[in-house]
Protein backbone atom coordinates (compact mmCIF):
# COMPACT_ATOMS: atom_id res chain seq x y z
CA UNK A 1 0.00 0.00 0.00
CA UNK A 2 3.00 2.49 1.01
CA UNK A 3 4.73 1.56 -2.76
CA UNK A 4 1.91 2.28 -4.87
CA UNK A 5 1.30 5.20 -2.80
CA UNK A 6 5.02 6.24 -3.33
CA UNK A 7 4.65 5.31 -6.79
CA UNK A 8 1.66 7.56 -7.23
CA UNK A 9 2.68 10.69 -5.60
CA UNK A 10 6.00 10.29 -7.48
CA UNK A 11 4.24 9.99 -11.31
CA UNK A 12 1.89 12.52 -9.94
CA UNK A 13 5.17 15.20 -9.00
CA UNK A 14 6.85 14.39 -12.24
CA UNK A 15 3.74 15.44 -14.18
CA UNK A 16 3.61 18.71 -12.07
CA UNK A 17 7.18 19.63 -12.83
CA UNK A 18 6.73 19.00 -16.13
CA UNK A 19 4.02 21.34 -16.56
CA UNK A 20 5.46 24.19 -14.25
CA UNK A 21 8.92 23.44 -16.88
CA UNK A 22 6.75 24.39 -19.93
CA UNK A 23 4.75 27.15 -18.54
CA UNK A 24 8.73 28.43 -17.16
CA UNK A 25 9.89 27.98 -20.74
CA UNK A 26 6.94 30.26 -22.09
CA UNK A 27 7.55 32.83 -19.86
CA UNK A 28 11.27 32.46 -20.86
CA UNK A 29 11.06 33.38 -24.44
CA UNK A 30 8.26 35.75 -23.79
CA UNK A 31 11.41 38.03 -22.29
CA UNK A 32 12.59 40.99 -24.19
CA UNK A 33 15.98 41.84 -23.29
CA UNK A 34 18.98 39.53 -22.43
CA UNK A 35 19.59 40.93 -18.61
CA UNK A 36 16.00 39.67 -18.26
CA UNK A 37 16.86 36.14 -19.20
CA UNK A 38 19.95 35.36 -17.41
CA UNK A 39 17.98 36.71 -14.24
CA UNK A 40 15.32 34.53 -14.85
CA UNK A 41 17.28 31.56 -15.40
CA UNK A 42 19.52 32.14 -12.53
CA UNK A 43 16.19 32.30 -10.47
CA UNK A 44 15.21 28.72 -11.82
CA UNK A 45 17.94 26.89 -11.54
CA UNK A 46 18.35 28.02 -7.76
CA UNK A 47 14.21 27.32 -7.15
CA UNK A 48 14.56 24.22 -9.11
CA UNK A 49 17.70 23.25 -7.19
CA UNK A 50 16.48 24.23 -3.86
CA UNK A 51 13.61 21.73 -3.95
CA UNK A 52 15.38 18.97 -5.37
CA UNK A 53 17.07 18.39 -3.25
CA UNK A 54 16.15 17.29 0.45
CA UNK A 55 19.51 18.34 2.19
CA UNK A 56 19.04 22.37 0.64
CA UNK A 57 19.92 25.21 3.05
CA UNK A 58 17.14 27.73 2.07
CA UNK A 59 14.52 27.71 -0.89
CA UNK A 60 13.20 31.22 -2.70
CA UNK A 61 9.71 31.95 -3.38
CA UNK A 62 9.14 31.82 -6.90
CA UNK A 63 7.23 35.58 -6.86
CA UNK A 64 9.95 38.11 -7.62
CA UNK A 65 7.84 40.43 -5.81
CA UNK A 66 9.09 38.55 -2.43
CA UNK A 67 12.25 40.13 -3.39
CA UNK A 68 13.81 36.99 -3.76
CA UNK A 69 13.85 35.92 -0.06
CA UNK A 70 16.00 33.48 0.96
CA UNK A 71 13.90 31.12 3.71
CA UNK A 72 15.73 28.00 5.25
CA UNK A 73 14.92 24.71 4.54
CA UNK A 74 14.44 22.16 7.71
CA UNK A 75 16.54 19.18 6.58
CA UNK A 76 16.73 16.20 8.95
CA UNK A 77 20.23 17.51 10.20
CA UNK A 78 18.71 20.90 11.07
CA UNK A 79 15.54 19.47 12.59
CA UNK A 80 17.94 17.44 14.99
CA UNK A 81 19.52 20.33 15.79
CA UNK A 82 16.55 22.05 16.73
CA UNK A 83 15.23 19.19 19.06
CA UNK A 84 18.64 19.41 20.31
CA UNK A 85 18.12 22.90 21.59
CA UNK A 86 14.82 22.44 23.27
CA UNK A 87 14.26 22.93 26.94
CA UNK A 88 12.14 19.55 26.89
CA UNK A 89 11.06 18.76 30.95
CA UNK A 90 11.92 14.92 32.06
CA UNK A 91 8.17 14.19 32.37
CA UNK A 92 7.21 14.82 28.97
CA UNK A 93 10.36 12.79 27.53
CA UNK A 94 9.02 10.44 29.22
CA UNK A 95 5.46 10.60 28.55
CA UNK A 96 7.13 11.35 24.63
CA UNK A 97 9.08 8.05 24.77
CA UNK A 98 5.99 5.91 25.87
CA UNK A 99 3.90 7.02 23.14
CA UNK A 100 6.32 6.75 20.60
CA UNK A 101 5.67 2.64 20.61
CA UNK A 102 2.12 3.29 20.82
CA UNK A 103 -0.58 3.13 17.87
CA UNK A 104 -1.02 6.56 16.46
CA UNK A 105 2.19 8.28 17.63
CA UNK A 106 2.31 10.61 14.87
CA UNK A 107 -0.35 12.38 16.35
CA UNK A 108 1.34 13.70 19.27
CA UNK A 109 3.21 17.02 18.74
CA UNK A 110 6.28 17.74 18.53
CA UNK A 111 8.93 19.15 21.38
CA UNK A 112 9.42 22.16 19.70
CA UNK A 113 5.12 22.54 19.40
CA UNK A 114 4.89 21.99 22.95
CA UNK A 115 7.55 24.49 23.89
CA UNK A 116 6.26 27.24 21.78
CA UNK A 117 2.83 26.80 23.34
CA UNK A 118 4.07 26.39 26.93
CA UNK A 119 5.47 29.82 26.46
CA UNK A 120 2.13 31.16 24.37
CA UNK A 121 0.42 30.29 27.54
CA UNK A 122 3.08 32.23 30.22
CA UNK A 123 3.10 34.84 27.74
CA UNK A 124 -0.25 35.50 27.65
CA UNK A 125 -0.48 35.19 31.55
CA UNK A 126 -2.96 32.55 30.87
CA UNK A 127 -5.01 30.80 33.73
CA UNK A 128 -7.98 29.36 31.87
CA UNK A 129 -7.39 27.21 28.93
CA UNK A 130 -9.08 24.22 26.81
CA UNK A 131 -6.98 21.80 24.80
CA UNK A 132 -9.82 19.79 22.10
CA UNK A 133 -7.32 16.59 21.28
CA UNK A 134 -5.31 15.18 24.51
CA UNK A 135 -3.93 12.27 22.77
CA UNK A 136 -1.70 10.81 25.45
CA UNK A 137 -1.35 13.93 26.93
CA UNK A 138 1.76 15.81 25.22
CA UNK A 139 0.77 18.74 25.32
CA UNK A 140 -1.60 19.29 27.62
CA UNK A 141 0.73 18.42 30.18
CA UNK A 142 2.94 20.87 28.97
CA UNK A 143 0.13 23.56 29.38
CA UNK A 144 -1.13 22.78 32.51
CA UNK A 145 2.66 23.28 33.68
CA UNK A 146 2.97 26.14 32.49
CA UNK A 147 0.02 27.72 34.01
CA UNK A 148 0.10 28.82 37.94
CA UNK A 149 -1.21 26.61 41.13
CA UNK A 150 -4.26 28.27 40.54
CA UNK A 151 -4.83 27.33 36.81
CA UNK A 152 -7.36 25.31 34.59
CA UNK A 153 -7.17 23.60 31.57
CA UNK A 154 -10.26 21.70 30.15
CA UNK A 155 -9.22 18.65 28.15
CA UNK A 156 -11.18 16.89 25.48
CA UNK A 157 -10.79 13.71 24.15
CA UNK A 158 -13.05 11.10 23.43
CA UNK A 159 -10.17 7.78 22.96
CA UNK A 160 -10.36 6.73 26.43
CA UNK A 161 -7.39 3.99 26.33
CA UNK A 162 -4.98 7.12 25.29
CA UNK A 163 -6.59 9.67 28.01
CA UNK A 164 -5.99 6.87 30.68
CA UNK A 165 -2.21 7.45 29.29
CA UNK A 166 -3.06 11.27 29.60
CA UNK A 167 -4.19 11.05 32.85
CA UNK A 168 -1.38 8.82 34.38
CA UNK A 169 1.24 11.65 33.66
CA UNK A 170 -1.16 14.47 34.82
CA UNK A 171 -0.71 12.79 37.88
CA UNK A 172 2.83 11.95 37.99
CA UNK A 173 3.53 16.09 36.95
CA UNK A 174 1.61 16.91 40.02
CA UNK A 175 -0.48 18.67 37.97
CA UNK A 176 -3.72 16.60 38.07
CA UNK A 177 -5.53 19.13 39.76
CA UNK A 178 -5.30 22.04 36.98
CA UNK A 179 -6.92 19.37 34.69
CA UNK A 180 -10.27 19.08 34.07
CA UNK A 181 -10.88 15.74 32.06
CA UNK A 182 -13.88 15.93 29.35
CA UNK A 183 -14.17 12.10 27.77
CA UNK A 184 -16.22 12.43 24.78
CA UNK A 185 -17.13 14.72 21.79
CA UNK A 186 -15.47 17.75 22.50
CA UNK A 187 -18.02 19.54 19.97
CA UNK A 188 -20.48 18.68 22.62
CA UNK A 189 -18.31 19.01 25.65
CA UNK A 190 -17.92 22.96 24.41
CA UNK A 191 -21.89 23.77 23.33
CA UNK A 192 -22.52 22.76 27.32
CA UNK A 193 -19.67 25.30 28.40
CA UNK A 194 -21.27 27.92 26.20
CA UNK A 195 -24.15 26.79 27.79
CA UNK A 196 -23.01 26.62 31.14
CA UNK A 197 -22.02 30.57 31.12
CA UNK A 198 -18.15 30.38 30.41
CA UNK A 199 -18.44 32.60 27.40
CA UNK A 200 -15.35 35.06 27.24
CA UNK A 201 -14.02 33.71 30.20
CA UNK A 202 -10.92 31.37 28.83
CA UNK A 203 -7.51 32.76 27.83
CA UNK A 204 -6.27 30.47 25.75
CA UNK A 205 -7.04 26.87 23.37
CA UNK A 206 -5.48 24.68 21.47
CA UNK A 207 -6.96 22.47 18.66
CA UNK A 208 -5.14 19.19 17.17
CA UNK A 209 -8.21 16.70 16.73
CA UNK A 210 -10.67 15.48 13.92
CA UNK A 211 -9.65 17.80 10.69
CA UNK A 212 -13.14 18.43 9.29
CA UNK A 213 -14.21 19.58 12.33
CA UNK A 214 -12.07 22.66 12.49
CA UNK A 215 -13.92 25.08 11.59
CA UNK A 216 -16.56 24.17 14.01
CA UNK A 217 -14.32 24.30 16.85
CA UNK A 218 -13.16 27.51 15.51
CA UNK A 219 -16.91 29.24 16.36
CA UNK A 220 -17.60 27.17 19.28
CA UNK A 221 -14.05 28.57 20.84
CA UNK A 222 -14.48 32.28 19.73
CA UNK A 223 -17.33 32.04 21.96
CA UNK A 224 -15.53 31.35 24.96
CA UNK A 225 -11.98 32.64 25.00
CA UNK A 226 -11.47 36.28 25.31
CA UNK A 227 -11.01 39.09 22.98
CA UNK A 228 -7.28 39.38 23.46
CA UNK A 229 -7.02 35.48 24.08
CA UNK A 230 -5.66 32.94 21.59
CA UNK A 231 -6.90 29.95 19.54
CA UNK A 232 -3.89 28.18 18.34
CA UNK A 233 -5.15 25.23 15.29
CA UNK A 234 -2.54 22.51 14.09
CA UNK A 235 -1.98 20.86 10.89
CA UNK A 236 -2.57 23.25 9.19
CA UNK A 237 -0.13 22.41 6.51
CA UNK A 238 -1.15 19.54 6.83
CA UNK A 239 2.68 17.79 5.10
CA UNK A 240 2.47 20.04 2.90
CA UNK A 241 -0.81 18.66 1.15
CA UNK A 242 -2.78 21.57 1.68
CA UNK A 243 -0.18 23.37 -1.16
CA UNK A 244 -0.57 20.59 -3.98
CA UNK A 245 -3.49 20.96 -6.35
CA UNK A 246 -3.13 17.57 -7.01
CA UNK A 247 -4.26 16.22 -3.43
CA UNK A 248 -7.74 16.73 -3.26
CA UNK A 249 -9.32 14.10 -0.30
CA UNK A 250 -11.71 15.55 2.40
CA UNK A 251 -9.72 15.96 5.09
CA UNK A 252 -6.73 17.91 3.20
CA UNK A 253 -10.18 19.92 1.19
CA UNK A 254 -11.38 21.04 4.41
CA UNK A 255 -7.94 21.95 6.17
CA UNK A 256 -7.50 24.49 2.75
CA UNK A 257 -10.84 25.53 3.36
CA UNK A 258 -10.67 26.07 7.18
CA UNK A 259 -7.00 28.68 6.19
CA UNK A 260 -8.59 30.20 3.35
CA UNK A 261 -11.61 30.87 6.32
CA UNK A 262 -9.34 32.36 8.49
CA UNK A 263 -7.34 34.43 6.22
CA UNK A 264 -10.24 36.33 5.70
CA UNK A 265 -12.02 36.39 9.23
CA UNK A 266 -11.53 40.04 10.48
CA UNK A 267 -12.25 38.55 14.19
CA UNK A 268 -9.01 37.58 14.36
CA UNK A 269 -5.28 38.45 13.91
CA UNK A 270 -3.20 35.39 12.56
CA UNK A 271 0.10 33.80 12.46
CA UNK A 272 0.96 30.84 10.34
CA UNK A 273 3.48 29.52 11.96
CA UNK A 274 5.83 26.48 10.01
CA UNK A 275 6.65 24.69 13.28
CA UNK A 276 5.58 20.88 13.18
CA UNK A 277 3.33 20.15 11.03
CA UNK A 278 2.02 24.01 10.64
CA UNK A 279 0.16 25.68 13.20
CA UNK A 280 -2.02 28.89 12.83
CA UNK A 281 -2.12 31.41 15.87
CA UNK A 282 -5.46 33.38 16.49
CA UNK A 283 -6.18 36.21 18.33
CA UNK A 284 -9.17 36.80 19.31
CA UNK A 285 -9.93 40.81 18.71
Amino acid sequence: MATGFAISRCSALAYQRAVVYLSRRQQFHALSSLTAKSRFLKLNNLTRNCSSSSNAPFIVAEDEKYGNKQVISITPRLYDYILANVREPQILRQLREETANMRGSQMQVSPDQAQLLAMLVQILGAERCIEIGVYTGYSSLAIALALPESGCLVACERDARSLEVAKKYYELAGVSQKVIVKHGLAADALKSMILNGEACSYDFAFVDAEKRMNQEYFELLLQLVRVGGLIVVDNVLWHGKVADPLVNDAKTVSIRNFNRNVMEDKRVSISMVPIGDGMTICQKR
